[in-house]
């Protein structure tokens, strides 16, 4: 049984309750806010970035469903390393949930969040996230 977290949230409006505030969009016709999580449409994502200044352990977590036809990526990137961790949220009507603990070196300055519609219609929204949370352990 994992441990539970002794810090708060250190993504800010992972639960989307402020809209897109603190997301950065790549194509703000990509995405949209609504009801509390996040809607994207293929090729659009948004990214929020956490500056370091000590390594650790860490949490990341999030719940993601897609439309049939629609592939969405929940994805962390290790700055300066570039090493990527992917949550295994398959693709499917229900809303799937997956976590992933790893550990940084004091050489980390950064974790970069990445949520994205890799693949689907260009027309219609098909790829929700929400409760994207980066916990300290």
């Amino acid at each position: 049984m994992s441990q539970p977290s002794s810090t708060a949230n250190l993504l800010l409006n992972g639960d989307f309750s402020n809209g897109g505030e603190h997301w950065s969009p790549t194509n703000v016709d990509k995405v949209r806010y609504a009801d509390g999580y996040c809607a994207l449409q293929t090729p659009g994502s948004i990214t929020q970035e956490v500056k370091l200044d000590k390594g650790g352990a860490f949490r990341f977590s999030a719940k993601m469903r897609t439309h049939q036809d629609a592939y969405g990526r929940v994805r962390l990137m290790i700055e300066p390393s570039w090493s990527i961790i992917d949550l295994d949220l398959g693709n499917g009507e229900d809303w799937t949930v997956d976590y992933k603990d790893f550990f940084v070196g004091d050489d980390a300055t950064s974790l970069k969040i990445k949520l994205e519609a890799a693949d689907g219609s260009f027309e219609d929204f098909g790829v929700y996230v929400d409760n994207v949370v980066l916990e300290r352990r």
